[in-house]
């Protein structure tokens, strides 16, 4: 760190706040564990329930452990005296004063008589400035006019095609209807209230004493911080010596804590893991000419911005991440020793692809009529994941879903439509009543289908948990969204991260499921809970009753994800999205309006359902 802007000091401090950070959201992401009284409230909406405990860690300590890999290799590329580091593990495990330390060590960051020199004042600025000329070259790739135009025509012929048979009276469908003729989407009108998270405060504003610290000193923490995460730690003797895997997803969710008790926008914070990456492929020699090229225009946009000397920060740095040069998911080749698994590929979605995004996003649906619903529901968002949309079974999934929509249009399913039956039966099925006789008869249609998709679902998990452990991912943070089947694909590969045995806790940052056909009681939710470090997202649609009667007999009787909340003590945030989905083929045409209103980019839960729209095209769906 000898081109740090940071003295040995500031840098020790930095480590400090960082390592609090990551305590404070591994410890209860979902819930702070400590009250911050300078904080203020945060409005989100009744849809949302949170779990008052997160359970992310058998031993609270493992992450300060000096074997976790977690921490020390942030103290050793900072530099921080060997001598300190008990007395920074001790302060970061100090949850009971944790308020006293933050305000503390940003002060001190603050103090004039430690502050920077006029050369050094300079250098801030100018690192800055290239994380704003970032920012605006970011902005102006917005998602492309043909992809929101193809995202625009695959919703409203979803919508057209699906809604009909989805609806649970006719009376919901013609109101529906009449929204989608008029050209807007239906409307919540869910009030919205102050959540109560610990003691009456929340941490999602920035800490008091940060207002002390300039701008540019706020970004040189963070991106000094960030560049020891990236970096590739292979220091050490003894039990001190841990190679990083990679870009630790707790890593990144103590960033994104960090960036908001500092009051910086995490956009910046992305800003700065492209430059980190830009930098590091700058320097590296013999770099694929082609790939190079790929990230040229905005590799380029940020030299003509003249803050090339920014980069000085983490030049010359390896990075424990392979995918800031261009590795993907793309072609990957994953062995399907698993079960008669047949199809197994990823798609790439977007066009963040081969442009330094040190973060991933893996999409699953498992609602799928045709080949096109494996990628519709993902297109036209604009944020700063390199996505990819997972490919999997479509034959067994398209048998499936074709032998849904001929029961759906069956006599019998349109009549109990039509009497507005379909909610006492998913009632009768929640409470675990007996099926009627009628329903058995005819739903037994699909069973053949959905006992092979659900196999083929558990099996994909394992796939998917296999191409994570061997950091096919590019050794990058994963958030992973799925929908119907799909959801159940991410949840079982979640269980298998967890079986696996080793601290696979950081492969994957956030986590949501949309319409899961996963049991409550029957399924080990804690286990996969501690995979995630991030926000884990539940919604579920009480009106579901398409997906209750498919995954109906003994295990809707001990609950089931996509219908009801899980047990909100395992910091599981339980999203109602009843008034957005009419029917479980919905989601096909609502998940980037869910996905929109839950703003992931938020460290806190948050799910804003008001009368405007979602704010997609400005990068929120992250």
């Amino acid at each position: 760190m000898e081109d740090s802007l940071l003295n040995p000091n500031q840098r020790y401090a930095a480590a400090a706040l960082f390592a609090i950070a990551l305590h404070h959201s591994q410890v209860d992401q979902a819930r702070p564990s400590t009250p911050l009284p300078s904080l203020a409230e945060e409005t989100i909406s009744e849809g949302v329930s949170i779990g008052t405990r997160a359970s992310v860690s058998d031993e609270p300590q493992l992450w300060i452990h000096e074997n976790s890999g977690l921490l020390l290799p942030v103290f050793r590329f900072l530099g921080v005296d060997h001598r300190a580091w008990p007395g920074l593990k001790e302060t970061a495990g100090s949850s009971s004063q944790v308020r006293h330390h933050l305000g503390s060590f940003l002060s001190f960051l603050s103090d004039l008589k430690v502050g920077p020199s006029s050369e050094i004042n300079d250098k801030e600025l100018a690192l800055v400035k290239a994380v704003d000329a970032m920012v605006l070259s970011m902005e102006g790739s917005p998602v492309s006019y043909d992809e929101a135009s193809a995202s625009r025509e695959y919703e409203n012929k979803c919508h057209k095609k699906y809604s009909r048979t989805a609806t649970t009276s006719e009376s919901n469908e013609t109101s529906e209807s009449n929204e989608t003729t008029k050209g807007t989407s239906p409307k919540t009108s869910i009030k919205e209230k102050t959540y109560d998270r610990v003691g009456g405060q929340t941490c999602d504003k920035p800490v008091k004493e940060a207002t002390l610290l300039s701008y540019e000193r706020k970004v040189t923490i963070l991106y000094s911080l960030l560049s020891a995460c990236l970096a590739d730690d292979t220091e050490g003797s003894g039990n001190c010596l841990q190679q990083q895997k990679g870009y630790d997803a707790r890593h990144r969710v103590a960033l994104r804590l960090l960036a908001t008790w500092l009051g910086v926008e995490w956009l910046k914070v992305e800003a700065m893991e492209i430059m980190v990456a830009y930098s590091f492929m700058d320097s590296v020699k013999g770099v694929n000419e082609e790939k190079r090229k790929t990230s040229e225009v905005i590799w380029d946009k940020w030299k003509r911005g003249g803050m090339i000397g920014a980069a000085a920060l983490a030049g010359g740095t390896m990075l424990a991440i392979s995918g800031a040069a261009g590795a993907g998911l793309t072609g990957s080749k994953v062995a399907r020793r698993i079960g008669n698994i047949e199809e197994f590929e990823f798609k790439p979605v977007g066009g963040n692809h081969n442009q330094g995004r040190v973060a991933v996003g893996i999409l699953v649906s498992g609602l799928i009529y045709e080949i096109e619903d494996y990628v519709g529901p993902w297109e036209g968002h604009c944020n700063n994941l390199e996505r990819y949309a997972l490919l999997w079974e479509s034959k067994n999934l398209i048998a499936l879903s074709t032998a849904i929509q001929d029961w759906l249009t069956s006599k019998i399913a349109t009549q109990l439509m039509i009497e507005g039956a379909m909610l006492t039966v998913l009632s009768t099925l929640v409470a675990a009543f007996a099926l009627p006789a009628t329903l058995v008869t005819a739903s037994d249609l699909i069973d053949s289908q959905w006992a092979v998709a659900m196999d083929r679902s558990d099996k994909a998990g394992k796939l998917l948990a296999e191409v994570l452990l061997k950091g096919l991912q590019g050794n990058r943070p994963v958030t992973l969204i799925g929908i119907s089947l799909g959801a159940r694909v991410i949840f079982k590969c979640l269980q298998c991260l967890a079986e696996t045995g080793g601290d696979n806790a950081g492969l994957v940052e956030r986590v949501v499921l949309l319409g899961a056909p996963v049991s409550i009681k029957d399924e080990n939710w804690e286990a996969a809970r501690k995979m995630v470090a991030g926000r884990f997202v539940n919604a579920y649609s009480t009106n579901d009753w398409t997906l209750g009667i498919t995954f109906r007999a003994s295990l809707l009787s001990k609950g089931l994800a996509g219908i009801q909340p899980v047990d909100d003590g395992l910091g599981i945030e339980n999203i109602d999205v009843t008034q957005l989905i009419e029917g479980h083929t919905s989601y096909l045409w609502k998940t980037k309006q869910i996905l929109g209103l839950l703003e992931l980019d938020n460290y806190y839960s948050v799910f804003r359902t008001t009368d405007a729209e979602p704010r997609e095209e400005k990068g929120l769906l992250n």
